[in-house]
């Protein structure tokens, strides 16, 4: 956009992290409204009073002196949960004709940008691509959110697999290894609003990198060749050293003698290998002082072991008896019956009730899982949780869990160390996983634990494998005659889930 790109020109791309959600034009008084989107962490944090005199100056720069101006602030955030509504509300609003389901639309977030995919029926399909409305609708999805938007729409037909499963080993990495930062302010450069890594998970080259740590050594040195200064950083955030480069072509003199050992900053550059120093080197395009949260970051030295007894919660093992009454095999176990890609591996399907969908803001109420070890389910894993606030009316009707279930209950930081004994070493599954392993991750995380198991997700598999209307846990169950008996309770629900993972396995659904 234009008024984008002269405002950044004003403003030497201090506020280039924000978008134009709406504008409004008064005729008869000659007057426009801007709403700006700004990321929700950003605008209490970065925004000040000045900061607001600034952009107001720099906005009727741009437009005529007749105009009386107006600037809003909308606060931009973008989760799974609210990409998908705009997504929808998108088809709904502009092509209600298309059904887009919640499950047709993927969201996958990395390195600030969020990569949607949509699968779309071949019939919707082609009208869409034939009017490009790809591009129109990544223009509106920019005008929602402050993330880079990176849309794909798919044929269901010629590409049923998708790529849609993001909880894959990579989850560990971008959900427990990024350290929160606060307090910046610019030394040189753009505004960071990225989250940085462990400096110990540094690649010895990356394209767009960030990070932060504690100067340790700082250099000013002076070029033989264009006899213009430059700074050897180094920085450390507990996991690792990571050295740094900043010239002065640009910046001009001074700007990084503001910086000294012992101070805390956060830099976003390339890193690159570094012929003279001979190791890699972040040549740094942007720095600001910061604060380092130190409690976001886990050493693996203070990671947790696996505990030696179960004290909190202890597995059932299912008897043979409890296997064919709880009908969780079709025949008798026999070594035949198990899928072959499930020989010799152990799964634990995982489910959690919860007072909500953040895994930031809500609270688990209820944990089961289920142990499946040469394709047969052998024990299960179950407790109430107490969350430590009431539980909302909607969600007890929907489980039938209400506070008194949970009021004598135990906690998650109680019943984390018996999960993680149970799931150490099997492959974690559940129905979309993203949701069950964000809220795994975020009380692991608490309590020092890392569960770095492999992520196998049902619904992921069962659009690779399946071609039917809808990949609901419920619509798959009736697909392959699986009784849901209490749904929405954690422990039915992985018994179900665990069922058809058995039966998507011997349809080569886990098959590599």
């Amino acid at each position: 956009m234009e008024f984008l790109k002269q405002f950044n020109d004003i403003t030497l791309e201090k506020y280039n992290y924000m978008r134009v959600k709406e504008a409004y034009l008064y005729t008869k008084r000659l007057g426009v409204l801007i709403k700006l989107l700004v990321p929700y962490d950003a605008l209490d944090r970065l925004i000040t009073d000045e900061d607001k005199e600034k952009i107001l100056a720099a906005i009727k720069e741009i437009l005529p002196d007749s105009f009386a101006v107006k600037v809003e602030y909308v606060k931009s955030y973008a989760d799974d949960k609210s990409v998908k509504k705009h997504v929808s509300d998108y088809f709904k609003g502009r092509h209600p004709t298309i059904y887009i389901d919640d499950e047709d639309i993927s969201v996958k977030f990395s390195e600030g940008v969020a990569f949607i995919k949509v699968l779309m029926k071949s019939s919707f399909y082609d009208y869409f691509a034939a009017q490009n409305l790809q591009s129109t609708m990544s223009d509106y999805m920019s005008h929602e959110f402050c993330s880079e938007i990176r849309l794909e729409i798919i044929d269901s037909k010629k590409d049923i697999d998708a790529n849609l499963d993001f909880a894959n080993d990579d989850t560990i990495i971008v959900i427990s290894r990024k350290i929160f930062t606060g307090g910046h302010k610019i030394v040189h450069g753009k505004t960071i609003i990225e989250r940085p890594k462990y400096i110990v998970d540094c690649k010895e080259v990356e394209e767009k990198a960030v990070y932060c740590g504690t100067i340790t050594d700082f250099k000013r040195m002076t070029s033989k060749k264009t006899l213009n200064s430059y700074y050897v950083i180094t920085i450390s955030d507990g996991t690792g050293n990571l050295i740094c480069k900043a010239f002065t072509k640009h910046s001009g003199e001074g700007v990084y003698d503001t910086m000294n050992i012992g101070e805390e900053i956060i830099v976003r550059g390339s890193v690159q290998l570094d012929t003279f120093l001979h190791d890699s080197v972040l040549m740094i395009r942007d720095v600001s002082k910061c604060v380092i949260d130190r409690e976001s970051i886990i050493l693996k030295e203070d990671l947790k072991q696996i505990p030696t007894s179960y004290v909190t919660v202890v597995p059932t093992k299912y008897t043979y008896e409890t296997i064919v009454q709880n009908n969780l095999i079709d025949e008798p176990a026999s070594d035949e019956l198990c899928p072959l890609s499930m020989k010799g591996k152990t799964y634990v399907v995982f489910d959690f009730e919860t007072t909500g969908l953040s895994n930031r803001d809500n609270e688990v109420i209820e944990i089961g899982a289920v142990k499946v070890v040469d394709g047969i389910i052998t024990e299960a894993f179950s407790s109430f949780v107490n969350p430590g606030v009431p539980i909302p009316e909607l969600i007890t009707n929907l489980t039938s869990i209400t506070d008194s279930d949970v009021e004598s209950a135990p906690t998650m930081d109680k019943i984390i160390s018996d999960f993680y004994k149970f799931s150490h070493d099997s492959i974690l599954v559940a129905h979309n996983a993203p949701f069950d392993k964000g809220f795994l991750d975020r009380y692991a995380k608490e309590n020092r634990f890392l569960f770095d198991n492999r992520v196998v997700d049902t619904l992921t598999v069962a659009k690779k494998t399946l071609v039917i209307p809808k990949y609901k846990l419920t619509s798959i169950c009736d697909y392959f005659g699986v009784s849901l008996e209490g749904a929405h309770r954690a422990v039915n629900d992985c018994e179900a889930t665990a069922k058809i993972l058995i039966k998507l396995a011997a349809l080569g659904g886990l098959d590599n």
